[in-house]
C-alpha cells in the first residue's frame, strides 16, 4: 500500500490519517499540520524523507512567474535541500489549470455570471489566469495581494498594478513569514475596519479554501465565494455563517471516492503515469486527455441562480418632517421655523446621494438574489414641483450614473421624482440605464388590496357560476387618469356593474365606450359627481383628490362597502375613518419583497421588508431580468398591470398588511368591521319596513 504524507504550514486541527481507494489498489495518507512552526514543519519533512512514497506540501505560495521574473518563497530551497528520497508534490499548477477551467465551464453554461459584480480576489497571485480571464468580465475588480501576504492596506483595481507592485516587492515576498489570516497582529487590529469595508464592497470574494478557513466566516455574511475546492466541515461552516453562496469545483480523480486536495491529486497522478516527480502543465494536459475528467462548478446553493441583480430607485423626503427625519439633519428640527424652510429651500439643491441598501431578496421560483441601491433627493415635494424640470432631470441622470458604476441594471423613479416633467419619458430616453415608474404595480397593488379586503368583508357573492365575477358594483373615481385608468381596466373584469368618475365629460364618454368594448356583460356607468352613487357601491377606489369629480361624503356610504384611498395626499383622514366603524377605508401601494432575510438599511418610513409597490416594481423586474422601461408617462397599460401582478406572485412577493388612515388593520379589526356593517344593514332594512 502506497503511504503519502500531506504536510500542511497551516492549522494542525485538521491533522488526520486516512486509507482511500485508488484504482484497483488503496492508498493512506496522513495529514499534519504544524500552525506554522517553519522548524517543526522542516523536522517533519526531515523524518519522512524516505520513509513514504510521497511528500504533500499544502499552504506554500506557488512561484510565481511574472513580467519574465520567476519568484518563489524561500521555503522551497529549504524542501530541495531537506527531502532528496521522496518526490514533493505542491498541486499549483493542478489547481491553478482546474480552477481556471471550471470557472470558464460556469460562465459559459450560465451557471455563473460576474458579469454585473464587483470582484474581490483575496490573493489573485496564487490564480493568475483566473484573475486576468475574470478581470474582463466583471463590473469591476479589486486584489488584496499585498495585505494578504505582507499586511499593507493596498487594493489594486487592475493586474497590472499587482504586477508591478509583485515585481517591485519580489525579494520582501521570498522572505516573508508566512501567518495564519486571523486578526491578532496589531496591524490587524488597526486596519480591521478597512478590511471589513473590502469585503463590504464586494459582491463576489475569489479565495483559496486554505485562506478562507484561517478566517472568521461571519465577516462573509450574505457574500458569494468563488474557492477552488470545498470540504464537508467549510460547507457546514459556510452555511451557518449566512454567507448568500459559494462556487467552486469538486475534482475526482477516476478511481478514487472523493475529492482530495490539488497536492494530494497531483501525486496520485503521478502514480498513475509511473512519474517520481512533480507535474508539469504538459503532463496534467495529457493526464487530462487521456483520463475521463471534466470540471464542473458546484454551488453551496443549487437554488440560487447567481449573484444579486441590481437596481436603484430614487426616493425623497415627502414633506419638510420626513426631510428632518435623516440622521444627519435630526438636530436640525429644533430650528425655528423661517429657518427650517430656508434650510429645505437651499438642501434641496443638493445632488443625490446613497441613502441605503436592500439586501435579502430572493425568488420564490429560480433563487435569484436582487440588491436595492436606494438614493435620495434632499428635495420636498414643494421644492421639487417649484424647481425646473431639467435641474431634476440632471439630477436623476447623475444618478442612473453612479448606479450603473455600482452594478445596476434598471432605475425606478418614487413619489414626485416620476412626477417632474413627462413621468418619466425624458429622464429614460436620457438615462444610461432603463427606467420605470412603478405605477403599474401601484395600480396592481390596489387592486390586490381592495380584492383581499372584500374577500375579508365577505359581503359580494359570486355572479352565476362565474369564478372570477361577482355581483357588486365598484367605483373607480379619478377613472381616467393613469392609476385610476388601470385599476378600472382591470377591475372591470371582476365586478358585475362599474361606475366610473371624473370631471372630464368627452374623456369618461370615450373611455366607457372602450371598456364596453373590452367587457360588454359589463353595465358601465359615468358620472362627474360620484355622491349619486355613493350608496350603491361595494368598493370605491379612489385614485385622485375628492375634489375631482365632485365631493364625496363618507357619510352617505352603503354600510360594508371597502373604500380603496390611493390618493396622495390620502382622501380621508384617520378621524374621518372612524366615523363610519362599517366601513372598511383602506390604503394600498406596500408590497412585501419576497426572501428570509430582507433588510432595508435605510428609513422609507415602512416596517420590516414592506416597500412601496413602485419600489417593488423595480425589485421585481430585476428579479425578472427585465430590464427595460417597463411603466412611463402619465398612461398606464392595463396589460401592463396585468403582467406585473403575475411577475409578482411568480417571485413571491406578497401584499403587506392592509393598511388604514389609522395604521396596520388586522383580521380582527375588519371582522368587527363586518359585524358593524350587518347591524347597520339590519337597522335599514327596518326603517325601509
Amino acid at each position: 500500500m502506497k503511504h503519502i504524507v500531506c504536510l500542511s504550514l497551516g492549522s494542525s486541527r485538521n491533522s488526520s490519517s486516512e486509507i482511500i481507494r485508488f484504482g484497483d489498489g488503496q492508498v493512506r495518507i496522513t495529514s499534519l499540520g504544524v500552525d506554522f512552526d517553519t522548524d517543526l514543519f522542516e523536522s517533519i519533512l526531515k523524518s519522512y524523507d524516505g520513509e513514504c512514497d510521497a511528500i504533500c506540501v499544502n499552504y506554500l505560495p506557488p512561484r510565481i512567474n511574472i513580467r519574465k521574473k520567476s519568484i518563489q518563497h524561500h521555503l522551497f530551497g529549504r524542501i530541495e535541500a531537506i527531502v532528496t528520497k521522496t518526490p514533493v508534490f505542491f498541486g499549483h499548477n493542478l489547481r491553478s489549470i482546474y480552477m481556471d477551467w471550471s470557472a470558464r465551464k460556469g460562465i459559459e453554461m450560465g451557471h455563473f455570471n460576474c458579469s454585473n459584480a464587483n470582484l474581490l480576489f483575496f490573493n489573485a497571485l496564487t490564480m493568475i489566469d483566473l484573475a486576468k480571464s475574470l478581470e474582463v468580465q466583471a463590473l469591476s475588480v479589486r486584489y488584496l495581494d499585498p495585505w494578504i501576504y505582507l499586511r499593507l492596506p493596498i487594493a489594486f483595481k487592475k493586474f497590472a498594478e499587482l504586477e508591478k507592485y509583485t515585481v517591485m516587492m519580489a525579494k520582501k515576498l521570498e522572505t516573508t513569514k508566512l501567518r495564519e489570516q486571523s486578526k491578532d497582529s496589531l496591524k490587524d487590529k488597526i486596519f480591521a475596519s478597512w478590511f471589513a469595508k473590502q469585503i463590504k464592497e464586494s459582491d463576489i470574494i475569489v479565495v483559496p479554501t486554505r485562506i478562507l478557513e484561517n478566517f472568521d466566516l461571519k465577516l462573509f455574511k450574505g457574500k458569494t465565494l468563488l474557492l477552488d475546492t470545498i470540504t464537508p466541515v467549510l460547507e457546514k461552516n459556510l452555511r451557518k455563517a449566512g454567507v448568500q453562496n459559494a462556487f467552486f469545483p469538486r475534482p475526482i480523480l477516476e478511481g478514487t471516492d472523493n475529492a482530495l486536495s490539488y497536492s494530494i491529486m497531483e501525486a496520485l497522478i503521478a502514480f498513475s503515469r509511473g512519474q517520481d516527480n512533480a507535474l508539469s502543465q504538459e503532463d496534467i494536459v495529457e493526464y487530462f486527455n487521456e483520463a475521463e475528467f471534466d470540471a464542473n462548478l458546484y454551488q453551496l446553493d443549487e437554488t440560487a441562480a447567481e449573484i444579486p441583480r441590481k437596481y436603484a430607485f430614487i426616493i425623497h423626503p415627502l414633506s419638510q418632517r420626513d426631510l428632518f427625519r435623516h440622521p444627519l439633519l435630526k438636530p436640525l428640527m429644533k430650528l425655528p421655523a423661517p429657518m427650517r424652510k430656508r434650510f429645505e429651500h437651499h438642501v434641496a439643491m443638493g445632488p443625490g446621494f446613497l441613502y441605503g441598501n436592500i439586501t435579502g431578496v430572493r425568488s420564490e421560483s429560480n433563487g435569484v438574489y436582487a440588491h436595492g441601491l436606494i438614493y435620495s433627493l434632499f428635495a420636498t415635494p414643494r421644492e421639487m414641483m417649484e424647481a425646473k424640470p431639467e435641474d431634476i432631470y440632471q439630477k436623476l441622470l447623475a444618478i442612473g450614473d453612479d448606479a450603473k458604476s455600482k452594478g445596476a441594471k434598471i432605475m425606478g423613479l418614487g413619489a414626485f421624482t416620476k412626477i417632474v416633467g413627462d413621468g418619466g419619458v425624458t429622464v429614460a430616453a436620457r438615462a444610461c440605464l432603463p427606467v420605470t415608474t412603478g405605477n403599474s404595480l401601484s395600480a396592481a397593488a390596489t387592486l390586490w388590496a381592495a380584492k383581499d379586503a372584500c374577500r375579508k368583508m365577505g359581503f359580494l357573492k359570486p355572479l352565476g357560476d362565474s369564478k372570477i365575477r361577482v355581483d357588486g358594483t365598484v367605483m373607480i373615481i379619478g377613472a381616467t387618469g393613469s392609476i385610476g385608468k388601470a385599476c378600472t381596466s382591470v377591475i372591470s373584469a371582476s365586478f358585475s356593474t362599474i361606475v366610473i368618475a371624473a370631471i372630464n365629460v368627452p374623456r369618461l364618454m370615450a373611455y366607457k365606450a372602450e371598456l364596453q368594448a373590452m367587457y360588454p356583460e359589463c353595465k358601465i356607468h359615468i358620472t362627474t359627481q360620484p355622491e349619486r352613487f355613493a350608496d350603491q357601491c361595494d368598493l370605491i377606489v379612489v385614485s385622485t383628490s375628492a375634489t375631482e369629480g365632485g365631493a364625496f361624503n363618507l357619510d352617505n356610504v352603503k354600510p360594508g362597502c371597502v373604500i380603496c384611498d390611493v390618493s396622495r395626499p390620502l382622501t380621508f383622514s384617520a378621524e374621518d375613518s372612524m366615523k363610519r366603524p362599517d366601513v372598511l377605508v383602506i390604503e394600498s401601494g406596500e408590497i412585501e419583497l419576497p426572501g428570509d432575510n430582507v433588510k432595508v438599511s435605510c428609513d422609507l418610513g415602512l416596517e420590516h421588508s414592506t416597500v412601496y409597490a413602485c419600489l417593488a416594481e423595480t425589485a421585481l423586474l430585476a428579479l425578472e431580468g427585465r430590464y427595460e422601461s417597463f411603466t412611463l408617462s402619465r398612461n398606464i397599460n392595463y396589460r401592463k398591470v396585468k403582467e406585473i401582478y403575475k411577475i409578482a406572485r411568480k417571485h413571491g412577493a406578497r401584499l403587506a398588511q392592509i393598511r388604514s388612515p389609522n395604521g396596520i388593520i388586522t383580521d380582527q379589526e375588519i371582522e368587527f368591521c363586518r359585524q358593524y356593517a350587518l347591524i347597520a344593514i339590519e337597522k335599514r332594512k327596518q326603517n325601509v319596513r
